[in-house]
Parts: structure tokens; C-alpha cells; sequence
């Protein structure tokens, strides 16, 4: 193959793969009640003014410190923890999360696909011609054919993502304003990323790239609410100060625990005290991280996320037992928490691996309480693991089994397989458990 023809197909392929895809996160997903609860609380009412069912429409976190947020999968919307850590307000993640909505009530995604599969037509055919020409000994106009060709795709793709950015925007003003919320945060959060169109694509955020922006979307904004009966309105003081105890949670998880406490080093705010209390857990200072978290719950004694994290700082420093009445708290406060039930739980099979006479009854209060939270939460693997390790320390094999089997299935693995095998040999037959493993081997036979 000629050095020309390789290079043809280098930009073939590169023409190819210029069409959208579905985001990945490169941080995985996070799990976290107390900010799950917060973005749930922040869309909810925009869902409803939507038409939507609020418990269809998925609501992830990612961690990763750019400022973005997605929809993809039908009704499915993925924030970064850098949108929350950038946000100065809630209003400006509301804001975000309605123009977001206003993606999947326009039928966007489908429709983008239609439009990435319309616009590779012409690159496409302009490839071909272009290979042609470069066999035929005319390189120079065969390499500017498959450039045009890819430049033309690109070109009619973003002409159309801009059109579904506008019809976003203006479901977003809709929705706000059906609310009663200001669109001062999104207008902020617009101009921001508007000023990052002279930036190479390299300092820019993702948002900025993958939602086409411009002053006149920013002008847009600014003209449709104008009229708005609810500019001046702002955040309530409870939701500021959730938010501000959620950014102190993010950063106290995410950054190093040197970066957190260098950040909150002087603020004895309680959400300051918040990111020093993760930080002191993280660098396994127990005692600090218990000062710090006793004096807020002290203060704050019925906001469940101080038990919870109580309970974690006994749980992941050894102390188990110790973790199981704090999580008994927090799950008081908020009962229906698969996350809480579920460390609940934890510290319960800790305790219970101890032996004793409680050593049974312990086993079996915890995976009633891992039960409890996958009827909540059905997919949540990480509940399936502990109720394996619950059933494996009480002596029930096939139960274990069983267990492990659904958790590998939750995460895609051809693990379950091998585990319902052994689950089946032991199981009732006709048992619920039975007849799930049984799925699980059938559905691994496609």
C-alpha cells in the first residue's frame, strides 16, 4: 500500500469515527444517597412540569472534575461531580438538568442518530470517490475529496446538534419558569462556558464541546427571560447549604485528604467540617474524624448523612460493631435508603463474622436488611456481594452461591454463569432463587 493510500485511509477512518458516540465517564459512577437525593430534589419538579415520571428517568453520578452533564440510554441523565463543584449555586444545576430534560422531551438522542447516520452518507461517498481518484494516480484531489467529504459530515451534523440546543434551551426556560425559579444560573453558567469558544478544545470543558455554545444562545437566554416573573427569586437557604455540604462531601472524597484539609483548613463552617471530617477518615485518623463528626451531629442531630458517615468511619477503620448503631440512626431518619441499608447491613455481617450467640440471628438481620434494599434498588450489586458473604457465614453454600451469581449478573460477567451452576445444585426447586439462577444460565446461553 502506498504511502498516499495510507494516509487515505487514516482520514477515512478518522471521518468515521468524527460522529458522536455516547459519553463515558472516565471516573466511574458514584454512589452516594445524600447527593442522589439532592439531584433528585433539584429535578424532580422540572421532571413533572416535563410530563415526565420522575422514578423512569435515571439520574447518575460521575465522577470526573470536568463540567459536564449528558443524556443518553432513552431517559437517562449523567452529571458530573465537576458540574457540582463549579456550580456557586444550586440554580445553576437546576438550570443545567432543564436544558437536559429538554433533550429527552424533544427526542433528541434518536434523533441524533439519524442525523450522525445522514451526515456520514455524503463523507462516505466522498471517501470512495477520493480512494478512487488516489488509485487512479491523483492523489492530491483524492486526499482533498475525503477532507471535504469529512468536513462536510462534520459541518451538517453540528448544524443540526445547534438546532436541538436551541429547542433544549427554550424547554428549559419553559420549565423554569413553570417552577417558579430564576434563570440567572443558567444564563451564568452559559456565559462562562460562551467564553471558552477561544480556547483550544484541549482547556475547554466538555460541556462546551458537546453542547454547541455561543453568544447568541447566551443573548437567546437572555431575551427569552426577560419577562420572567421569577429572575430575582433564588435558592432557598436549606437548599444552599445542602449543596454546599454535597461540593465538601465531593471534595473530601476526591481530592487527597492533604488537598482537602489545605482547602477547609480555616473554615469551621459545617461544611468545612465536613470535608475535614472526611479527610481525617481517609488518612485513618479515627479520633479526628470522630471529633469532627460528633460535634456536627451535636449540632445537626437528625440530618441522617452525619450517622451514616459515622457509621462508615467505625465500619472501614475495623470497628464494625461500633458502625451498627449510628447506620440504625441514619436508616430512623431516611428508612427507605438502599445505600443506608445496605452499610447497615455491612456492619451487621461484620459483627456477625465475630461469632457468639447472636452470631445467626445477627447474620439474618442483615440480609433481611439487604433484602429490604434491593427491592429498592434491585441492581445493586454491591448488595448482593454482602448478602453472599451473609449466607456464606451462616453455612448456606447454595444460598452464597446464589448470591454471587446475581452480583456478577448485575455487572455484565460471565462469572454468574459458573456461580448459578453451583447455586442450582443445592437450591429448592421452584424457590424464587431457584428459578433466578436459572434465568441467569439461560440468559448466558445467548
Amino acid at each position: 500500500m502506498s504511502r498516499m493510500l495510507r494516509k487515505c485511509t487514516i482520514l477515512l477512518v478518522v471521518c468515521l469515527m468524527a460522529m458522536p458516540v455516547a459519553a463515558q465517564a472516565r471516573g466511574g459512577l458514584v454512589r452516594d444517597a445524600e447527593i442522589e437525593l439532592l439531584l433528585r430534589d433539584y429535578s424532580n419538579p422540572l421532571f413533572r412540569a416535563a410530563g415526565l415520571d420522575p422514578s423512569r428517568v435515571g439520574l447518575s453520578l460521575i465522577n470526573d472534575r470536568n463540567l459536564n452533564a449528558f443524556v443518553t440510554n432513552g431517559q437517562n441523565i449523567y452529571v458530573h461531580t465537576g458540574l457540582i463543584l463549579e456550580a456557586e449555586e444550586p440554580n445553576m444545576v437546576i438550570g443545567v438538568l432543564a436544558h437536559e430534560i429538554g433533550h429527552i422531551t424533544g427526542g433528541h438522542l434518536a434523533r441524533g442518530a439519524e442525523a450522525a447516520a445522514a451526515a456520514q452518507g455524503p463523507a462516505l461517498v466522498a471517501a470512495i470517490l477520493g480512494l478512487g481518484s488516489i488509485l487512479a494516480g491523483a492523489g492530491d484531489l483524492g486526499i482533498a475529496l475525503i477532507t471535504g467529504g469529512q468536513q462536510l459530515a462534520i459541518r451538517s451534523f453540528l448544524t443540526y446538534s445547534r438546532g436541538q440546543e436551541a429547542a433544549a434551551d427554550n424547554t428549559a426556560l419553559q420549565l423554569l419558569e413553570a417552577t417558579g425559579q430564576s434563570t440567572e444560573g443558567i444564563i451564568g453558567m452559559m456565559e462562562t462556558l460562551a467564553n471558552q469558544e477561544i480556547l483550544s478544545e484541549v482547556y475547554q470543558d466538555p460541556y462546551a464541546r458537546s453542547h454547541p455554545m455561543s453568544r447568541d444562545r447566551v443573548n437567546a437566554y437572555r431575551n427569552g427571560a426577560r419577562n420572567s416573573p421569577y429572575n430575582d427569586v433564588r435558592d432557598p437557604d436549606t437548599l444552599i447549604f445542602r449543596h454546599r455540604m454535597a461540593q465538601a462531601k465531593i471534595y473530601g472524597f476526591l481530592d487527597s485528604p492533604a488537598t482537602t484539609l489545605r482547602r477547609y483548613r480555616t473554615d469551621n463552617s459545617a461544611p468545612g467540617r465536613y470535608a475535614r471530617t472526611v479527610a481525617y477518615f481517609r488518612q485513618g485518623l479515627r479520633a479526628e474524624a470522630l471529633n469532627e463528626v460528633n460535634g456536627l451531629i451535636d449540632a445537626m442531630p437528625n440530618n441522617p448523612w452525619l450517622h451514616e458517615l459515622k457509621g462508615q468511619i467505625y465500619f472501614e477503620t475495623g470497628k464494625a460493631a461500633a458502625g451498627i448503631t449510628p447506620y440504625q440512626k441514619a436508616v430512623a431518619l431516611r428508612p427507605n435508603e438502599p445505600l443506608l441499608l445496605i452499610g447497615l447491613a455491612s456492619c451487621l455481617l461484620g459483627k456477625g463474622a465475630e461469632g457468639g450467640d447472636s452470631h445467626r440471628s445477627v447474620n439474618r438481620q442483615a440480609i433481611d436488611h439487604l433484602r429490604a434494599a434491593l427491592r429498592l434498588d434491585p441492581l445493586n450489586g454491591s448488595a448482593y456481594l454482602q448478602m453472599s458473604k451473609g449466607y456464606g457465614q451462616l453455612g448456606e453454600t447454595a444460598m452464597a452461591q446464589w448470591a454471587l451469581a446475581e452480583y456478577y449478573a448485575a455487572a455484565g460477567s460471565s462469572e454468574a454463569r459458573r456461580h448459578a451452576q453451583r447455586a442450582i445444585k443445592g437450591l429448592p426447586k421452584g424457590s424464587v432463587e431457584y428459578i433466578r439462577a436459572v434465568d441467569i444460565l439461560s440468559a448466558s446461553k445467548r
